[in-house]
């Protein structure tokens, strides 16, 4: 059995570690918010967006405490994270007080359900929610159906139907719950531009819109999240690349990275407000 002694300057050990994580984060966000502003929220957050170029990417870092609790990690980041960061970072830049304080509570905001901390199922794991939840807290509007979107006859399901995936949802109660909120989630309309269509409507995608791809997955709503960027007029990905392993521009445009994965349908437009 470890000693009192061993105990107590282990959680010590653990306590100085969070705080200089903590330290260190806040001074990133601190840098960041001396970035200018753009003209609308979307090029603020693609100003910085485009400051993250080359961090890293790491998966799962939502999912390493044991426990539920606000992960802030702004060092490397999934596509997801990533865009999420951005987000919350442009709503506090936006806000009367931008402080790391607002950062942190706008971040709760944008990735728990209703802001509050409630066990994993509190976490909104599919980003159909989490774009339909920022859009009723007036953060964004999904400007899909507006440019061309059409209806995506498919139901949400896939975290339950593959239950072994997520050792969370070993837990009845947690897997009653996001079944629930999969049932939730499938009674909005879910618009996307099918990918063969995405060229024809580049011209109304603005610069820092939220560009979510949809899946052929049965039973998942999206396989990846980034930023629009133009560059020679054309639209490009700003994201954070599991296959470049770092945030990057993708060297193709929009529409040739969609044509090389088979698994991407398309996409839905989502801009900050």
């Amino acid at each position: 059995m470890l000693s009192l002694k061993y105990r107590y300057t282990a959680l010590l050990i653990l306590l100085v570690n969070l705080a200089l994580a903590q330290s260190a984060d806040e001074m990133v966000f601190k840098q960041k918010m001396s970035l200018p502003k753009g003209e609308t929220s979307s090029q603020t957050a693609l100003t910085i967006a485009q400051s993250f170029l080359g961090q890293p990417y790491k998966a799962g870092t939502l999912d390493a405490p044991s426990k539920e609790q606000l992960v802030c990690n702004l060092k490397d980041f999934d596509c997801w994270t990533f865009v999420e960061t951005v987000s919350a970072m442009t709503v506090t830049k936006n806000s009367a007080k931008p402080n790391f304080s607002a950062f942190l509570n706008n971040l709760k905001k944008l990735r728990y359900r209703e802001g509050q901390i409630n066990g994993y199922a509190s976490r909104l794991h599919y980003f159909k929610e989490w774009a339909i939840r920022a859009e009723e807290n007036k953060i964004v509007q999904d400007m899909t159906e507006m440019i061309g979107g059409v209806p995506a006859d498919k139901e949400i399901n896939f975290m339950t139907r593959h239950r072994d995936l997520y050792p969370h949802l070993q837990s009845n109660e947690t897997f009653a719950a996001v079944e629930k909120y999969e049932d939730y989630l499938n009674k909005y309309d879910f618009y996307y531009i099918p990918k063969a269509n995405v060229r024809k409507i580049e011209s109304q995608i603005q610069d820092g819109d939220i560009i979510a791809i949809t899946s052929n997955i049965d039973g998942l709503d999206f396989n990846h999240e980034g930023f629009a960027i133009r560059k020679n007029g054309r639209i490009h990905l700003l994201h954070a690349s599991q296959e470049m392993k770092k945030i990057i521009i993708s060297t193709e445009p929009l529409v040739d990275y969609l044509n090389r994965f088979k698994k991407h349908s398309g996409i839905a437009v989502v801009r900050l407000l």
